[in-house]
């Protein structure tokens, strides 16, 4: 009742001349089972325990006592490959873990710049929405001030005051002018032989001289 089984191993004698061939364990095995042990040792003392500096001081001697006998412990050719192998393999999860770290960086810095990009659009958009509220605000002002000048009713009519009759009939002011002059035909005819005389071309010339040599001077 309730008591424990006892297991026994069986014992495997091996030739002297094959254990001959045998390797110590390498270091960096030795290394990962150090890290391991101690792994597991900061576990257990995590816990709520009783006597937690007894059981520290006992589980640290046997890391040592199983490290120094890790240290001469030889092992066949093919194990020592195979903890070769997982230790090349330990090697290559942890750059594996390190180049993921470094990828989730590159993500998380890569949201963080679009998430500053997001908010600061965000704020820009309510910027304007605040500048087109300010804006509208000034217009409907405007044409506040526009209806009450103008007097603008509600069918949008302007009611600007009427011309009188008088403005309506007044002359061109063009035709007022040229009444004024007498003989009209005969005015027009004296400007244009007076144009074309000599006289008013030698002078036309001569000014345009003076031009040019101003220009150049």
């Amino acid at each position: 009742t309730g008591q424990a089984k006892c297991t026994h191993l069986k014992r495997i004698k091996i030739a002297s001349n094959k254990r001959s061939t045998w390797q110590t364990v390498p270091k960096n095995t030795g290394d990962y089972l150090q890290s391991v042990m101690e792994s597991v040792i900061l576990e257990i003392l995590s816990k709520n325990i009783k006597g937690k500096e007894q059981i520290q001081y006992h589980l640290n001697c046997l890391k040592k006592r199983l490290l120094q006998q890790c240290g001469t412990l030889k092992v066949p050719a093919r194990t020592l490959n195979y903890l070769t192998d997982v230790s090349n393999l330990l090697k290559i999860e942890k750059a594996q873990e390190r180049a993921n770290e470094e990828d989730m960086a590159l993500l998380q810095n890569e949201i963080d710049k679009i998430v500053a990009t997001t908010e600061s659009m965000t704020e820009n958009i309510q910027s304007l929405k605040n500048q087109i509220q300010i804006l509208t605000n000034d217009v409907e002002e405007e044409e506040q001030k526009v209806k009450q000048e103008f007097h603008v009713d509600t069918n949008k009519v302007l009611s600007l005051p009427e011309l009188s009759q008088k403005s309506l009939k007044a002359p061109i002011l063009q035709k007022e002018i040229l009444a004024l002059i007498p003989n009209q035909n005969a005015l027009l005819k004296d400007l244009v032989v007076l144009h074309n005389s000599a006289s008013v071309t030698d002078m036309s010339a001569f000014i345009q001289e003076a031009y040019k040599k101003l220009d150049h001077s």
